[in-house]
């Protein structure tokens, strides 16, 4: 096989790598702008595994991609011929989309398979504006019975934040941290209940899951702050809601330690 061939091979390495990151771009992009469903974006099981998907699909042909550009390099540089810059690009641009989608995969098999989050199990914040809106309407709302040894399995570390201010101040701080939480759209907001309910929007696939987060006096110089989201499809949030929970309560602690 002469030089010239072996440089169509790094470049036809970086093509399929780069065809792969679109296909897996795609994916979330095209359900998002309801060009197809969420079962054609993730494919169906077989024997375990998602096929017949647009998102397999883009992330098999990243894979193969990469494995491609990775035979143009080593050859390359066994040869002293071309295509080692082609195909270290494309290694790049095959690897960077098969991590991230296996690495969700991977997630998926490891955390909880429900889609319902919450600090407080006893007595979970209650959704109000929510079940209100379009989606929700009609649909049962309270938190699933079963799920909560899930939680308590899966995410043990979850648990109400308690603020040494008072209830008033600790408010306003939740309130100013959630408004600047990125692609979080606050909702409602009742000082009186200590209420504020958000919509988050992931950017990939457009994936909508409603906030609630619930903040409680405990005496008259303290208070104590209990956070839920629930997806609004999918069986599985793959941890997404638990990691929302973990950000924003993070983000809080840090805002009322620096409240006057």
């Amino acid at each position: 096989m002469d030089a010239r061939s072996w440089s169509r091979v790094a470049v036809a390495g970086l093509a399929l790598a780069g065809a792969g990151l679109l296909v897996t771009f795609l994916a979330g992009f095209g359900y998002h702008h309801g060009w197809w469903s969420l079962r054609l974006a993730f494919g169906r099981r077989l024997l375990g595994l998602p096929l017949l998907g647009v998102l397999p699909i883009g992330t098999l042909l990243a894979m193969l991609g990469a494995l491609l550009s990775l035979a143009g390099i080593v050859h390359a540089l066994r040869a002293h011929v071309g295509g080692v810059a082609f195909g270290a690009v494309g290694f790049v641009v095959g690897v960077v989309p098969s991590v991230m989608v296996l690495h969700q995969y991977r997630l998926a098999r490891t955390v909880p398979p429900i889609n319902d989050i919450s600090t407080d199990l006893q007595n979970p914040p209650p959704y109000v504006a929510a079940a209100a809106n379009e989606f929700w309407k009609g649909k049962e709302m309270s938190y699933p019975a079963g799920f909560a040894d899930s939680v308590r399995r899966g995410y043990p570390d979850l648990a109400a934040l308690a603020l040494p201010i008072p209830a008033g101040r600790a408010f306003g701080v939740a309130h100013r941290t959630a408004a600047g939480m990125p692609a979080w759209e606050i909702t409602a907001i009742d000082s009186a209940a200590g209420r504020i309910e958000a919509t988050a929007t992931t950017r990939w696939f457009g994936f909508k899951d409603d906030i609630v987060i619930r903040v409680t006096p405990r005496g008259t110089d303290s208070s104590v702050v209990d956070m839920r989201s629930k997806s609004r499809v999918g069986k599985s949030d793959v941890g997404a809601n638990a990691a929302r929970i973990r950000t924003y309560l993070a983000a809080l602690a840090r805002a009322a330690g620096r409240s006057p």
